[in-house]
């Protein structure tokens, strides 16, 4: 006889906070691999809390390296750096989720630029994953800027965020370089972050710790998070970034994923020609 699936909802605080008002509640679930239920077993689910659901917000930030001495809490004005080096670039179209591109090395893709409604390149590379277990003051010190530099309706509450016993919050440190030809108007472009998810290797859900359940839709929820208050964007700089997402602890399986079209894509993109890129999470 075939196993039987429990399905347990994610906290429903945790979905509203990694879900826009305007595209409604996604709901993650975690699929138990444990044999049949008796009949009068009843499906458990985690406590729920509500709490207002913020919309995106404008996320930069100066770019973290991999050492052990991360500034906790960045003070920083402005996300602009200098021009990167991408003599080294690779084409973030060829990877997949067994041949990731690692932290540091810069990928060549595409974004949608409005001033011609046209794909043009830029830059990107991944310069971090810091875990909560890892540093739970790195992590909240990312938050508490975020809700600084953002207006009310799109503040975190951690305190109203109800996660299972083996989940926990993570930040996502990447940055963006734009090319100087890349069009857009005298006033700026609009900001030229990426929609990164998480993507267990192989395909599937994201195990739970125990091993005895899986978490279906995790890594399709996260959080833009702000550094500053209403940034401006223009060609020819680097722009840092920062998104939060949840994972299990202690999992590493898993590669950060987003979609793009190639260079030169019009406004109306045929279905096929949109591909995904991989970056490693370590």
């Amino acid at each position: 006889m075939k196993n039987m699936k429990k399905f347990l909802a994610l906290s429903i605080s945790m979905i509203m906070l990694f879900t826009v008002a305007s595209c409604g509640e996604k709901e993650t679930k975690k699929v138990t691999n444990e044999p049949p239920a008796k009949s009068s077993e009843k499906i458990k689910e985690p406590d729920t809390t509500t709490s207002e659901e913020p919309d995106d917000a404008d996320a930069t930030d100066k770019p973290q390296d991999n050492s052990s001495e991360d500034v906790k809490e960045p003070d920083t004005t402005t996300s602009e750096q200098a021009d990167a080096d991408i003599s080294s670039a690779l084409d973030a179209s060829t990877t997949t989720d067994t041949t990731p591109i690692s932290f540091g090395q810069w990928a060549k893709t595409a974004r949608y630029a409005t001033e011609d409604k046209t794909y043009h390149t830029v830059y990107v590379r991944v310069t971090k994953v810091t875990t909560s277990s890892d540093d739970a003051e790195y992590v909240q010190s990312a938050i508490d800027l975020h809700n600084t530099n953002s207006y009310d309706f799109s503040q975190i509450d951690v305190d109203s965020i109800q996660l299972p016993a083996d989940v926990e919050l993570c930040v996502l440190d990447y940055e963006v370089f734009v090319p100087e030809e890349f069009p857009g108007p005298d006033y700026g472009i609009v900001e030229p972050n990426m929609q990164f998810s998480q993507k267990n290797i192989g395909g599937g859900g994201i195990p739970s710790a125990d091993g005895t359940s899986t978490y279906i839709g995790m890594g399709s929820n996260s959080k833009d998070l702000a550094t500053e208050k209403d940034p401006t964007y223009q060609p020819g700089n680097t722009y840092a970034f920062r998104s939060l997402f949840t994972m299990v602890k202690g999992y590493t399986d898993y590669v950060l994923e987003f979609t793009s079209y190639p260079d030169g894509t019009g406004e109306n993109p045929e279905s096929g020609e949109m591909y995904h890129a991989y970056f490693a999470n370590k």
